[in-house]
């Protein structure tokens, strides 16, 4: 993606006497974002660039100024409405104008009669993104370590200290961020849309200028007062457990995998014994395997749960789950193996962490009772390692200080859509129901088969009728929600 960034521009009346001139003087103008033409990949539609400085400070507003990286998608139709849709992506620490690519075409219904606009939230993408590299590409077993490596993450706090305050990058800072931006497009009220973490952000943007939303849209409802990762091990439980049943009521998936909770049992009772030795095939710079290269590597017991995990993340990963557990209680872990190395790569090993460290050592670890978090993870897959090894990172990061309200549930009459996988297992149904009910005018519909994301099931134009009926209308009253009875799992591998 081509982006181009564009200095803060100021509009300044014209000054026709001294009195005007002093009054000038003593008001700051108001701020606006010059927008140039730019290109998203494989998006047709045109495409706007530009930035708007800030403070990093908002409190002083004194010191560093940071830019804040903005993409429009101007409404395609002739018939435009003023109020368009916000994107608060995931993470934390995704680039929403990176996310833009793959959202935009399954926007196209409301792009037609509304802009699409896209915020890169500061840390992140082109906002002072707070990148670290905590991985070695030339070695693979670097990828088999801890989720944050404490050396690395040592290293990074003391490269980013020149160039950003670490306790400034929280959600409640970010979000008057959101707003200025908002009010330097020329937008009254806005819609908007958050996935995974972005729903976080869209709650506190409710709570903090609710006067400018119109509507929300909650694709896997994680509130300020839901303090992750304390619940990962029960929720991936939970969830896994799911996949298991539906396998066992699937007819095919039955009769190849018929002692599926025995697999699962047999697999992880071997990981508990100590790490297992896997082959795999290299990858280049692309992530091209060259299966004339094989690469040793050690898997734990924590990876290979940390594997599961991601692939329930959404269903057509979920579809090979009862495979790979049966695989592994052959003793081939390569599958899994092949897994958790993917999704390092893919996942763990991008976006800003350093963002992630910022909101979740101040937002989340904080409040997470000693000992709560291992008392809940025992006898699941998962296990206890990630909230371990996240306390150590945050123990080495530096921690914001939040709003005295910050945990509190967001009340708000405005209308909010959650949807939520039924077998999500870091954002369960039960997030969805908590939150709505302090949101007056809310509507929770469940996916059935799920996860954190809904790809690859069949019959997700119900869902996304449903959403460009709800914008379109601008309430949840009398949405025709029957055609979600009609998902359907496309089956297992």
């Amino acid at each position: 993606m081509k982006l181009i960034r564009i200095g803060t521009l100021f509009t300044i009346g014209i000054v026709i006497s001294l009195s005007a001139l002093q009054l000038y003087q003593s008001t700051p103008a108001k701020a606006s974002i010059q927008l140039q033409p730019c290109e998203v990949a494989d998006v047709k539609a045109k495409a706007q660039c530009g930035s708007l400085e800030v403070f990093e400070n908002r409190a002083t507003r004194i010191g560093r100024k940071i830019r804040i990286n903005v993409l429009v998608v101007p409404a395609t139709g002739p018939n435009r409405l003023p109020d368009p849709l916000f994107y608060f992506a995931g993470g934390p620490g995704s680039s929403a104008v990176e996310d833009a690519q793959g959202l935009v075409n399954g926007l196209a219904k409301i792009n037609e009669k509304r802009d699409l606009v896209f915020v890169d939230q500061r840390g992140t993408g082109g906002s002072n993104p707070l990148n670290c590299n905590l991985f070695d590409p030339k070695h693979p077993q670097s990828y088999f370590g801890y989720f944050f490596p404490l050396d690395d993450v040592k290293q990074c706090r003391e490269e980013l200290a020149p160039k950003a305050d670490l306790t400034l990058y929280t959600t409640s800072i970010a979000m008057d961020d959101i707003d200025d931006v908002r009010d330097a497009l020329g937008y009254e009220r806005i819609n908007t849309l958050g996935i995974s973490y972005g729903t976080r952000a869209a709650l506190v943007y409710l709570r903090q200028h609710e006067k400018h939303v119109r509507t929300t849209i909650l694709h896997g409802a994680c509130p300020t007062n839901d303090f992750l990762p304390r619940d990962y091990a029960v929720r991936n439980e939970r969830a896994l457990q799911g996949v298991i049943a539906e396998c066992a009521a699937d007819e095919a998936c039955h009769k190849t995998f018929p002692k599926l909770r025995e697999d699962t049992q047999a697999a992880l009772a071997r990981l508990l014994q100590g790490p297992v030795n896997v082959e795999l095939p290299s990858t280049d710079s692309t992530g091209a395997s060259n299966y004339d290269v094989v690469v040793k590597i050690q898997l734990s017991r924590d990876l290979a749960a940390e594997a599961i995990r991601y692939m329930l993340y959404n269903p057509m990963a979920a579809a090979r789950v009862p495979f790979v557990l049966n695989q592994a209680a052959k003793g081939n872990f390569g599958p899994i193996a092949q897994a958790a190395l993917n999704y390092r790569q893919q996942i763990v090993a991008t976006g800003s962490n350093g963002m992630y460290l910022s909101v979740t050592c101040a937002e989340d670890l904080p409040w997470i009772k000693e000992g709560e978090g291992e008392r809940l993870s025992q006898k699941t897959f998962l296990g206890d390692y990630r909230l371990r090894q996240q306390r150590e990172a945050c123990a080495l990061w530096a921690r914001g200080e939040l709003p005295a309200d910050y945990a509190k549930p967001v009340l708000s009459k405005v209308p909010v859509l959650l949807l939520t996988g039924e077998w999500d297992p870091v954002t369960p149904p039960s997030n969805g129901e908590t939150v709505a009910k302090y949101l007056t005018s809310s509507l929770h519909v469940v996916i059935p088969h799920g996860g954190h994301s809904f790809f690859g099931l069949d019959g997700l134009n119900c869902v996304e009728n449903l959403i460009d009926d709800f914008v379109s209308r601008g309430t949840t009253k009398n949405l025709n929600t029957g055609c979600v009875s009609s998902i359907k799992r496309k089956g297992f591998v």
